[in-house]
């Protein structure tokens, strides 16, 4: 399983939240893979310096996930500009999410890791097809 991550997804990570730990360990040891959208990954330290989460903190739990050898960070191409730009528009998603989304799109992932109604009409509309809890 391909799975692409949201910075929900990260933040459940972050809180040591069991079935997002469970999807780390299945690219871990397993055959999953976990690709996390550089976009994700900046809105995500933006929300823990938010809560008050020192730099340290961040920077760990960045490193440990770093280290994971089927866990990969993402960042955009023209491609995945292009079709963000793309779905953003013609699904009135903002551009943030439309990368993240264009990102599980172009990089062949199963699943968009996240909690968000922006994504309800690209799932209904087949574009991504979305996992939360």
């Amino acid at each position: 399983m391909y799975y692409c991550t949201d910075t929900w997804f990260l933040l459940k990570l972050f809180g040591k939240d069991n079935k997002a730990k469970t999807i780390l360990e299945g690219a871990e040891v397993g055959k999953d893979w976990v690709i996390i959208p550089i976009i994700s990954y900046a809105e995500t330290i933006k929300k823990l310096f938010q809560e008050g989460r020192s730099e340290n903190e961040i920077d760990t739990f960045f490193s440990f996930l770093e280290r994971a050898n089927k866990v990969k960070f993402y960042m955009p191409d023209r491609e995945v500009s292009k079709e963000a730009a793309k779905i953003s528009l013609s699904f009135g998603l903002p551009l943030m999410d439309a990368f993240v989304a264009a990102t599980a799109k172009i990089t062949g992932c199963n699943i968009l890791l996240a909690k968000d109604s922006d994504y309800d009409l690209l799932e209904k509309r087949k574009y991504v097809k979305i996992q939360s809890w």
